[in-house]
């Protein structure tokens, strides 16, 4: 029986797959008579190009009127306690981008917690040299070993302050993102700060602009349209009473953010999106692991939308119906992208002006948004990034195809790391030289 069911989800997700990428190149080649022929219409890359530019103009639009709305001149600088944790495996030469930058916080009341694998002594190691002359700054070993949400919950556990403040080891958090949460938490449960990938190299670059246009913009439309808004594990300030309701995260889980998300968008939690004070984070540093990433957090946005399909009686409840909304959306959508630059060569073919004007404004709206964000964020130059979002989107739409197909073959997937290169920012590295030189002196004295 089991491999009876196995058969029969391997039939349909390959079927979905075939059927929605032959309908995507059919409405470019041929013509059908309603009902099918509606169908095939909205399939065409013209009428996607223009959807595509309808979406990410008005995404554009919420970003520019968010920012209008956000003062960045709220800052709490003390008060309630935080408790910022740092959950690490393997990651020594980027841990202090995240542990110096947090040192340097403007908020008074709070404690660093770097959350160390038993097993992966080289990391503990740095996480004792950095917290070793820093009165509120700690290293535990984990009691939870084998997962990030293992990590968190430990550390949770141990925590009694009022709010618990997550990132990752590699993240960048400005001096006043905490004082910038706090101040949201006055009115909200949870306060999410905008992560941004470090734009650096071509690949790095088109890393960025990918995340603009299938992430970020996306998610502002999203948010408008479904009141969903993605809560995740890092960069992100959680009220102690958020977890009472919701419970800690899912060890059993891949992505154990986006199942977080989902419950606690069905708890009805508030959740305030900053834009200000934004974090910095490493991107992939090389195509594999760019692949690598992306299968993994599909494979866990599949499984999380498999587990809660089971949950089919709620489907009358509005907070579920937007959430899968959201989740089913992706795979549609990822699995057209797929054939991105296929359509676009027949398309071109046909009506090589609109198609060319309906990218140019895609690459216009994309830069756009990277002038909005040299100025909040405090980078600058544009790259060449954007010059590949064509290939980015293809290559993003058959990471769909794979995995859509590998799930309904039975496969879930594996944590994936990345590689991490480090950060050469002069303030970061200057701070870590200036504390160990602090502790060399206090040792000589």
């Amino acid at each position: 029986m089991p491999s009876t069911r196995r058969s029969l989800r391997a039939l349909v997700g390959i079927g979905f797959v075939l059927a929605t990428v032959a309908l995507s190149l059919f409405g470019d080649l041929t013509q059908f008579a309603p009902p099918l022929g509606v169908l095939l219409v909205l399939l065409e890359t013209r009428v996607l190009l223009g959807v595509a530019l309808a979406v990410f103009a008005l995404s554009l639009a919420l970003y520019l009127v968010s920012l209008s709305r956000e003062d960045p001149e709220a800052l709490v600088r003390s008060g309630r306690s935080v408790e910022a944790v740092i959950p690490v495996y393997d990651e020594p030469e980027v841990l202090h981008q995240s542990v110096n930058s947090l040192l340097d916080s403007s908020y008074e009341d709070l404690t660093v917690t770097v959350v160390c694998e038993p097993d992966d002594q080289p990391t503990i190691d740095r996480a004792a040299e950095l917290t070793a002359d820093a009165d509120h700054a700690r290293y535990v070993i984990n009691g939870r070993p084998g997962s990030k949400a293992g990590a968190l919950n430990d550390a949770i556990e141990r925590s009694d302050a009022d709010v618990v403040a997550l990132f990752d080891a590699d993240q960048q958090p400005h001096p006043d993102l905490i004082a910038h949460g706090m101040a949201a938490l006055e009115a909200h449960d949870i306060a999410r700060v905008r992560s941004l990938p470090r734009p650096g190299g071509l690949l790095e670059s088109m890393v960025y602009y990918e995340y603009l246009l299938l992430f970020f913009l996306p998610q502002k439309l999203a948010r408008f349209l479904l009141g969903l808004g993605f809560v995740g594990t890092r960069s992100v300030l959680i009220e102690r009473s958020v977890f009472e309701a919701v419970g800690h995260f899912d060890e059993d889980a891949l992505t154990e953010d986006m199942d977080f998300t989902h419950r606690c968008h069905r708890a009805d939690l508030s959740i305030r999106e900053l834009l200000y004070y934004p974090c910095f984070e490493e991107p992939a540093h090389t195509l594999r692991d760019w692949w690598g990433q992306r299968v993994r957090w599909l494979t866990g946005h599949v499984a999380v939308c498999h587990r809660h399909l089971r949950g089919w009686r709620h489907a009358i409840d509005t907070d579920f119906l937007s959430s899968m909304l959201t989740l089913a959306g992706t795979f549609v959508a990822g699995i057209v992208l797929s054939m991105t630059l296929p359509k676009l060569v027949v398309a071109a073919t046909a009506s090589p002006v609109l198609v060319a004007s309906g990218v140019g404004g895609i690459y216009g709206l994309a830069l756009v948004t990277r002038v909005v964000d040299n100025h909040t964020a405090g980078i600058d130059g544009f790259g060449l990034g954007w010059l590949l979002m064509p290939v980015a989107l293809t290559l993003f739409g058959l990471v769909v195809v794979r995995v859509v197909v590998g799930y309904a073959l039975g496969q879930r997937g594996q944590w994936y790391q990345v590689e991490k290169r480090g950060c050469s920012d002069p303030d970061l590295v200057s701070a870590d030289d200036r504390r160990r030189t602090e502790r060399s002196h206090s040792e000589t004295d």
